[in-house]
């Protein structure tokens, strides 16, 4: 896995307690809103944290599959992909699972070999490899 240097600066202001400035310093800088619906006590000014993952892994796929149809000179004309994630019970009980729930849909004059190949290189983006290893998360106080 590809070794990943962009960090992000969060900051909430008192006056509208969960909607979240987000500023992400990559290779370029970005800015956005991260919120919580009103029913929730938010402004709805942005996507959720939840949705904001979701967002991340369908657009890891939609691209990890551009990239790899452009590389091939495939004739792939758009790629949709959608996601849930949701918190399951396991079969056989104990704690709940992280579950996604992935499709991926992909338009051009492909053969079904191309759509076989490239539903499973969806499989192969970095997004889904994070979630699917062995993560720490370390959090210090910034004084």
């Amino acid at each position: 896995m590809e070794n990943i240097t962009s960090r992000c600066a969060i900051s909430t202001t008192g006056t509208e307690p969960y909607t979240t400035a987000v500023t992400i310093f990559g290779e370029l800088e970005h800015q956005l809103i991260n919120d919580v619906p009103p029913g929730e006590g938010g402004q709805g000014k942005g996507p959720t944290p939840h949705e904001m993952l979701e967002a991340a892994v369908a657009s890891c796929k939609a691209i990890t599959v551009r990239m790899y149809a452009d590389r091939k000179k495939w004739p792939l004309e758009s790629v949709t992909a959608k996601v849930r994630h949701q918190l399951r019970p396991k079969e056989e009980g104990g704690p709940k699972v992280h579950h996604f729930d992935a499709q991926v849909q992909f338009t051009g004059d492909l053969t079904d070999e191309q759509r076989h190949r490239l539903h499973e290189i969806s499989g192969r983006c970095s997004i889904q490899k994070i979630l699917q290893s062995e993560t720490v998360f370390e959090s210090d106080l910034d004084d």
